[in-house]
């Protein structure tokens, strides 16, 4: 019978070295994807504030906005109404530059809303504006929520309570 040689030699160590190094950075790669998608977004939300929130009268109020920390378009916010705590709607805006597009969805019977604009031509919410309820029940507590549409996400405000009860 014939014999058969058969080379013993493993993989050359430069071909091993290049494989090792090879899966070590794919390794890597995955591991740096995986940890940079789990990590949470980073919130680049505004916050605002409100400086006079009160009624004007038995059937009326106003709601004045403060300053923001970033740049809110009208048509990026959406400010809810609680009547004694109840939600009855929310204010939006159709249009970042025409103030006469607000409007109160789902609001009470008879009640409007009108947006005031301190300064027109930004075409953003800014510190001066203010909306103007009315028609609304004497004796009755008001309350406001304020949303960001852009980063669906409730946009904290402080200065003012939120609320005013119509006498």
């Amino acid at each position: 019978m014939k014999k058969m040689w058969r080379k013993n030699d493993g993989v050359s160590p430069v071909i091993a070295t290049i494989l090792m190094v090879a899966i070590t950075v794919v390794l890597a790669a995955v591991l740096y994807v995986m940890v940079i998608g789990f990590r949470p977004p980073i919130n680049n939300a505004s916050a605002g504030s409100w400086t006079d929130v009160r009624a004007t009268s038995q059937t009326s109020g106003i709601a004045k906005f403060g300053a923001f920390t970033g740049n809110i378009e009208p048509i990026s916010l959406r400010v809810f109404v609680m009547e004694n705590g109840t939600d009855v709607g929310y204010i939006s805006w159709g249009s970042n530059i025409d103030p006469s597009m607000v409007n109160w969805n789902n609001g009470p019977d008879g009640a409007t809303v009108t947006y005031f604009d301190y300064d027109p031509s930004g075409g953003q919410v800014n510190a001066g504006d203010y909306i103007e309820l009315s028609g609304l029940l004497s004796g009755t507590t008001y309350s406001f929520e304020t949303y960001n549409v852009a980063t669906t996400s409730i946009l904290p405000m402080t200065g003012d309570n939120p609320l005013f009860s119509t006498p």
